[in-house]
């Protein structure tokens, strides 16, 4: 196991300043509020909102579950060889793969201020790294983790297993023991496991920054955005400087709150709308009929409902079922209430979208220990969501089940395409 650097403590004070001045939607757990005011300030575990006319509103920062600044940051910068590169502390840096010290990785990140935009990552704190873009990259059920070994697979498909050596100029070397060494070339890297798993991230309040290029930085108490720049830390003490106009929003971890979408699910039931091939990659077809996408649509785009955008969120097609285990090592029982916004994703009302006419229409329903409690209307394209919430109690399991609507409950008969029925759970909250 290789060590974790733990820093304790909370303190943070972050100022937008005039010059960054704009819209500030703050949500809660208990409602929304648009403030047009000039600037956000977190002081002891306190966000105090500064309104256009002068006034202070206080929140617990345990309580918010995303501050977004308006208008939407600056495009961000393509990447030449787009990696995204995972953290023990949650942390997601996107960006190119550069030579560094033999223990540690360099990424260049185009969402940081130019001068700090290298991060030199000590293999210590890695746990993936893996190519997002521009190549075919094999399906996401072959490339898996190896207990007590790293491993890299290629683009190919084909998996190397040993222990990372270093990250050079154009590939990483791995000690394969009497095999002896192999480098894997950056440009045939399709992903990288390092066997950090059983290390432990920083529990407590932690800032998480959502940055325009994808990047999600996790950031120890004492960071702060002052004149346009935002500055802190990681838990592990590594420096992060970058521009707040590529900030595109502010959340917390380790409140009053989790996001059942950081959480894999126990057990995944998808029965597709229309009869598999035979001898079809069931596994293969199923991802593509009925995905389950973590934070994206069923698309695997940005999630949309109504116009409006979600960083967090479930995406999936009908007829899909995901069970969590309350009472697991992950979960502990520790949560009384599970909220969610239930809709389709406006992806789906495209020019020329599907086959068939309509906008989708779907129904969400939510069980505990394998009982219904609560079920939504018919839910249809282009319509704001439905809010969910349910008490926990005692239960056991949690269950998300999104279903195809029969044509007799359509609104006058009408059958839309089930091929536009992408369906979202958007910020699926457990409250504790």
């Amino acid at each position: 196991m290789r060590a974790s650097t733990l820093i304790p403590g909370f303190l943070i004070s972050v100022i937008l300043s005039a010059a960054v001045s704009a819209d500030v939607v703050v949500t809660r757990l208990d409602a929304e509020k648009t403030v047009r005011g000039i600037s956000l300030s977190i002081e002891g575990g306190q966000l105090s909102v500064q309104t256009a006319d002068g006034k202070v509103e206080k929140i617990s920062a345990a309580e918010v579950v995303e501050a977004v600044a308006l208008p939407a940051p600056s495009p961000p910068i393509a990447s030449k060889r787009p990696f995204e590169v995972v953290l023990l502390d949650g942390s997601r840096i996107r960006g190119i793969l550069l030579a560094a010290p033999a223990d540690h990785l360099r990424v260049q990140c185009a969402s940081l201020a130019p001068g700090h935009n290298v991060l030199v990552l000590p293999i210590e704190e890695l746990l993936q790294v893996r190519r997002v873009a521009g190549a075919t990259i094999p399906g996401a059920s072959r490339l898996v983790r190896v207990p007590d070994n790293d491993a890299a697979y290629r683009l190919d498909g084909s998996k190397i297993t040993g222990t990372i050596e270093s990250f050079g100029e154009s590939g990483a070397t791995m000690d394969r023991g009497d095999l002896g060494a192999r480098t894997i070339a950056y440009d045939d890297l399709a992903a990288l496991y390092v066997d950090n798993s059983a290390g432990a991230p920083q529990s407590g309040l932690l800032a998480v920054a959502r940055m325009n290029d994808g990047s999600t930085l996790v950031l120890q108490p004492g960071f702060s955005i002052t004149k346009g720049v935002l500055t802190g830390k990681t838990p592990a003490g590594i420096a992060i400087q970058a521009p707040a106009s590529k900030l595109v929003a502010l959340g917390f971890r380790g409140g009053r709150f989790e996001h059942l979408s950081d959480r894999t699910p126990q057990r995944i039931e998808r029965t597709p709308f229309f009869p598999l091939p035979e001898g079809a990659a069931k596994g293969v077809m199923l991802d593509f009929v009925c995905p389950v996408r973590m934070d994206r649509s069923p698309d695997d785009r940005a999630i949309t409902l109504a116009g409006r955008g979600y960083f967090k969120g479930i995406g999936v097609r009908p007829t899909t079922a995901l069970t969590w285990d309350l009472m697991s090592g992950e979960l502990k029982g520790e949560f009384t209430r599970f909220e969610a916004l239930c809709g389709i994703d406006d992806e789906v009302l495209g020019a020329g979208y599907g086959r068939g006419g309509g906008t989708g229409s779907v129904v969400f329903t939510v069980e505990l220990d394998g009982k219904e409690v609560w079920r939504s209307p018919v839910i249809r394209g282009g319509k704001p969501p439905e809010r969910v919430s349910v008490v926990l109690g005692e239960a056991r399991t949690l269950t998300l089940r999104v279903l195809v609507v029969p044509k007799a409950m359509m609104p006058k008969g009408r059958e839309d395409s089930t091929e536009l029925d992408n369906a979202v759970w958007a910020r699926p909250l457990l409250i504790r």
